[in-house]
């Protein structure tokens, strides 16, 4: 602590009470000026001046002032009020900059109000100012950055996979080069936050319905995956392969009904052959392109030898396809909501899926699965973002609170320990809710 600081703080309190009580041509306020003008050129002779607020306490070269020191804890005050982290003093500071951080000191803080901002409005350069961070803004900041890669990572794949039918349509055989590069940068995402894997699930398909299939069964798979503990060159195998599980029914019209329904018997057979031909590559997209539709108990199709085995890749992807069928809508119904989806998944177990891996995708997903808009037994609405440390208690995006109001966005709630239970999963269309968007 230096004793120009001290006298810097009082002489700044001074100047603040003067400019309350008294016009700028009041003797009072001139002089108030002119000692203030002063200290602040005694403290900055031989380099910057920096007053520091931090937990209450007002520092000035990283050395708290003591509390007993006249004005400090109210200079702190009104530092905190104003958001300001820290006051810098530069040596050619003039007096209208002075006068200006007066005014702006002086001003009442309102939501919104930025000191350094109005000082920069004002032509200050003498003084600068230190805002306190803001982590709400910044983990708001943070979220929002992060889902808009997300959304650009969801509709570059997109993009591929419109690519990948056009090569097959015109030549008969894809480029995976690229797909590979993407998954990777799913992968990358999953490693992160599995959740918001899940979470791209939810970006709404207002067409080419068969492509945002396609990435989300890829979605699920490397959900289930990662669970089940398959290292890092075996999810890359994973993803490429349920990426392109349906790649058999790019040669078919799907809008003709005739076309679709022999697509839909064919295209396991055809996507097989189609990536056959790509030369030197994983022959697991391969395998369960033609397997996906194969069930355990011997149903499906193609059909095959008793006692054929498919491969565990196939048996994931044909889950995730079950899945994304169950949850997406029809053209004249409405999917299953994802709790739903997720017991249905379940009671087909054993018959044509396999009952171990239908369990863990009940593990990965949990009772109410990530994109859930559910209703609390407050009565308040959320939207579920993340698993919990049990399945049935995921953690909640608020949406509204019990009286209906819209809550704060950010406002999150961890069920387990709330006392809270989810009584209800709600259909989001009813609320005009776009659940990516609240993720």
């Amino acid at each position: 602590m230096t004793r120009e600081a001290v006298d810097l703080v009082a002489a700044l309190s001074t100047a603040r009470r003067a400019a309350h009580l008294y016009p700028q041509t009041h003797p009072s306020y001139v002089e108030a000026i002119a000692s203030f003008t002063n200290a602040v050129s005694a403290c900055v002779a031989a380099r910057p001046c920096t007053l520091a607020v931090y937990a209450g306490r007002l520092y000035h070269e990283n050395a708290p002032l003591p509390l007993d020191v006249p004005a400090v804890r109210s200079l702190a005050e009104t530092f905190e009020s104003h958001n300001v982290e820290s006051v810098t003093f530069h040596p050619d500071v003039a007096q209208h900059e002075l006068v200006a951080l007066l005014e702006a000191l002086s001003a009442k803080p309102e939501a919104g109000y930025d000191l350094a901002a109005e000082l920069e409005r004002a032509g200050v350069v003498g003084v600068t100012i230190g805002v306190i961070a803001d982590e709400d803004a910044q983990k708001a900041e943070e979220r929002n950055r992060k889902k808009e890669q997300d959304r650009a990572l969801y509709h570059r794949l997109l993009a591929l996979m419109q690519r990948l039918s056009e090569q097959v349509a015109r030549r008969g055989e894809p480029d995976l080069e690229q797909a590979g590069i993407l998954v990777e940068g799913v992968l990358a995402r999953l490693m992160e936050d599995s959740a918001a894997v899940l979470g791209l699930t939810t970006i709404a398909s207002a067409s080419e319905p068969s492509l945002f299939h396609a990435i989300n069964t890829m979605a699920y798979a490397l959900v289930m995956g990662a669970e089940l503990g398959i290292p890092e060159e075996g999810l890359a195998s994973l993803g490429i392969a349920a990426l392109l599980h349906d790649i058999g029914k790019v040669p078919f019209d799907l809008t003709d009904p005739e076309q679709a329904q022999r697509a839909e018997v064919l295209h396991p057979s055809l996507g097989a052959e189609i990536l056959s031909r790509l030369p030197d590559a994983d022959r697991t997209p391969m395998l369960v392109a033609y397997e996906h539709h194969m069930g355990v108990d011997g149903s499906g199709h193609p059909d095959r030898e008793a006692g054929y085995v498919t491969h565990p890749y196939s048996r994931l992807v044909a889950i995730a396809n079950r899945y994304d069928h169950l949850v997406t809508p029809k053209p004249h119904g409405l999917g299953l909501s994802r709790d739903r989806a997720v017991i249905q998944v379940l009671r087909e177990g054993g018959a044509s899926l396999d009952p171990m891996f239908t369990r863990l995708l009940a593990k990965a997903f949990g009772v109410f699965p990530v994109g859930c808009v559910v209703r609390l037994s407050d009565q308040s609405v959320g939207v579920v973002i993340a698993p919990g440390p049990s399945p049935l208690t995921p953690r909640i995006q608020l949406l509204f609170e019990p009286d209906g109001t819209e809550t704060e966005r950010g406002r999150t709630l961890e069920l387990a320990g709330s006392g809270l239970d989810i009584v209800e999963v709600l259909d989001p269309r009813s609320l005009a809710l776009d659940v990516f968007e609240r993720l």
